[in-house]
Parts: structure tokens; sequence; C-alpha cells
């Protein structure tokens, strides 16, 4: 004799409904069993005795919670059945287990991951730790980790604002809507920051579903992603590096950092890669370096006439770098803003400025030299050369995997796209011989 009933056990408002087992065991022990079902309702909505819903005026969902109430009594009837025709114990442990079961809660805080979002990425992050990147060969960057936890930061914070604890099937498309807004009403997040986060949410839901949790397939729709501003991002054209390169400087050190610069705007090179200057080999009017920082991919890199008189000037040897510094690229920016200044760089331009209070980019018209940073030298190198040469034979040098991405790095002025079409028109009116009529 078995029976399966829900009870109010208290008078506080809202109440949890209990379950009650009660069961006779094989050796005619009597067994009355009690735990917490997961449905939450007011208390007198319900009717102990009569196993139903009081008559109220106050409409609720009935329907709803009575469906919820059937499914879970015969799932419980069904484990019973199981466990009783199997001979194994059941009790209060047993109950609270099959309850956990239904509502799809961890058994064990070791469990958490399978259930809840917040604690696989923290596990996922911890893992890439010492996680292989398949692409690379390398370790997972430390910058990569420390993305994946500043995305952390703001689920978690998310969690903190609306009170509650994200499962991997709440990760669809309402919360993507509501995240979104959290990200940019109450966190002030632009667009480019709020779309970094998304994707990396999707790069997590496509590791929960690999790893078998059970995830809301809506991640997967079009709409579950967030469009990034286009960034402003200025490139130096070639008259103006010859600016920074004829500048007169007294200063060894800023020398030298002008130096490294003519050499990054004339190869292309990340600035991971500048550290790697030192054992870099000069073959035959070319830099050869055995592998990039980022893709490990070899390059042999042409001398531009720039780079060989920066060579000859310090007698074949690259400039020093102090890799031991770790405000080495902080230096590096600082100075190449001071350089760009003193070669009259000064054009006001549109672009994105980083605020020093809130660490985040404020759209603006600034002087050229004050957008100036390491990176400029690959957008640099992209845009003075693009349309010269095949992109192929860029994407050679700056070791790029697809012509979408180096298009990303091309940052020529839509002027200069309208003067290039003029050009090519004027060229094709020479060579047809056409008069133009006054």
């Amino acid at each position: 004799m078995a029976s399966i009933k829900l009870i109010v056990k208290t008078s506080k408002d809202p109440v949890e409904l209990y379950v009650r087992l009660f069961y006779i065991s094989k050796n005619k022990k009597r067994n009355d069993l009690f735990a917490k079902s997961g449905i939450l309702i007011k208390k007198k909505w319900w009717s102990n005795k009569k196993q139903n819903f009081n008559a109220v005026s106050e409409n609720f969902p009935k329907q709803k919670i009575f469906l919820q109430i059937n499914k879970l009594k015969d799932y419980i009837m069904n484990e019973f059945n199981d466990s009783f025709s199997n001979g194994e114990t059941i009790d209060s442990i047993w109950l609270k287990n099959i309850l956990n079961n239904f509502n799809k809660r961890p058994k064990t805080e070791s469990e958490n991951y399978n259930i809840y979002f917040i604690p696989f990425v923290t596990k996922y992050i911890e893992d890439s730790k010492n996680r292989v990147n398949l692409s690379t060969g390398k370790k997972i960057n430390k910058r990569t980790i420390q993305k994946y936890n500043t995305t952390l930061e703001r689920l978690k914070e998310f969690e903190k604002k609306y009170n509650l604890r994200l499962l991997h099937k709440d990760i669809g498309l309402s919360f993507h809507s509501k995240f979104v807004g959290f990200l940019s009403i109450n966190g002030n997040y632009g667009a480019t920051t709020i779309e970094k986060y998304i994707s990396q949410i999707k790069t997590f839901c496509r590791e929960a579903e690999v790893q078998g949790c059970e995830i809301n397939p809506e991640f997967k729709s079009r709409r579950f992603s967030f469009r990034r501003q286009k960034p402003l991002d200025p490139y130096l054209t070639v008259e103006e590096i010859t600016k920074i390169f004829e500048l007169k400087i007294a200063d060894d050190r800023l020398d030298n950092i002008r130096d490294i610069f003519i050499i990054g705007l004339w190869t292309g090179l990340r600035v991971s890669d500048f550290k790697q200057l030192k054992r870099v080999n000069i073959v035959d009017n070319n830099i050869l370096i055995a592998s990039t920082e980022k893709t490990l991919a070899p390059v042999v890199i042409p001398i531009h006439t720039q780079v060989k008189s920066i060579l000859n000037k310090r007698n074949g040897e690259m400039p020093k770098i102090n890799i031991g510094v770790k405000s080495w690229e902080n230096l590096f920016n600082k100075k190449v803003k001071e350089l760009c200044k003193e070669a009259g760089i000064t054009e006001i331009i549109l672009g994105d400025k980083r605020d020093k209070k809130t660490n985040r980019n404020v759209r603006g018209l600034y002087p050229k030299y004050k957008l100036v940073s390491s990176h400029i030298c690959r957008r640099s190198f992209v845009s003075n050369h693009y349309g010269k040469l095949p992109n192929q034979s860029i994407m050679a040098i700056t070791t790029h995997a697809s012509e979408k991405q180096l298009l990303e790095y091309v940052k020529i002025g839509n002027e200069q796209h309208v003067e290039a079409v003029r050009k090519y028109w004027e060229e094709e009116r020479k060579k047809s011989n056409l008069k133009i009529v006054s």
C-alpha cells in the first residue's frame, strides 16, 4: 500500500507544497516520508483534505499548477515502483533525490555545473588554464582567460540584479533581451562590448551542449546576437610615417621607440611580436621570424628602405626592448603619441578614445595623434598596401588566415575610395582618347 499527497505544512504565505509519501514496506513497517515539492502557491489556494484547489475568487494559473502536480505524482509513482521491486531503500533521502531529479536540480554541489550556467562557466574558465588551443598548439592565452572572467563578472551582476540563478536552459532569447538591456542601461556599455559578451556566452553554450548539459537551443538563433558598432580606427599614411621617420630626436630612449614604431609600421607586426625582435634574423634583405606570437606562423618580411636605414644606423642590430618591464606596452603607446604630435599629425578626426575614468571608448573629434597606439602598425601596413598589392601578398606578411580578417584592418577613408574611382576613370579616358565636352 502506498499513497502520494501534496500538503501545506506552514501558515506562511506563499508556501511550498510538501510531498507526503506513505507506504508499507515488505516487512510490514509503516513509512511516512516528507520532502519539498518545488511547487510554490498561496496557502488559501490548496486543501490538504480534498487534495485539490479551494474555490477562491482570486485568479491564478490553476490548470498549469495542477498539471505540474499530476506529472510529479506520476513521476514519483513510477520511480517508487522501480525502486520497490528492486529492493532499494526508500527513505527521505530517496524521496528528496527523486524530487531533485524531477525538478532538474543537482543532488550535490559538484553537479551544479551540469544544471546552472555560472558554475559551468566558472569550471570552463578553470579548465581553460590548462587547455590547449588546437589551432596553435599552445595554452589558452592569459588575455582570453581574462576576457572569460570579465564576462563571468557581468553574468554574476545580472543574477544579483534580478535575484536569480541562471540554468543552462534559461539562456535563450528572453535572457538575451534582458541581458542586453542590463548591459546597455545598467552598465552603460557600448555596442562593441555588448557584442563581445554575447559572443562569449554563445561559446559557453556551445561547450555546455558538447558536454551534454540541457541547453536552450534558442542560443543558436540569429536573433541571439548583437551588431557591434564599427570602430573608427585610424591609420598612418605613407607621408605621415615619413614625417615620423625624419624626426630629429636627441633622447636615446625615444629614438629607440621611434625605430621600433617604424619597423612595426613597415612590417605589420603585432605588439606582442615586437618583444621578439631581438631574436629575429636578417638574411638577404629579409626579416625572418620563426613564428609570430598569435598564429605561430613563420614570416619572411622584405626590408623596407626606412627599416634598412634603421638597421644601418644600429650596425645591423634591431632596436632593444626591455622585455622585463611589465608596463612596456603602456610606455610604448604613450611615446608613439608624443612622436606623432612632434611630427605634426594633429589633424582633427572622428574616432574612439578611451576614457580613463570609465575605461570605455568615447566617440568624438580628437587630434589624430591622441588616437594612435601600437595596433596602428598593422592597420597602417594593411591600409597602405591594400589595392596596390594582391591580398594574398599582404596576408603572407600579416599572417591573416582569411581575406575577411584582412579587410577588417583596411581603414581607407571614403574620400580616398572616391578619389580612387576618379583616378581610374581618368586613366580609362586617356586609354580611349575620349575628350571632355565642356
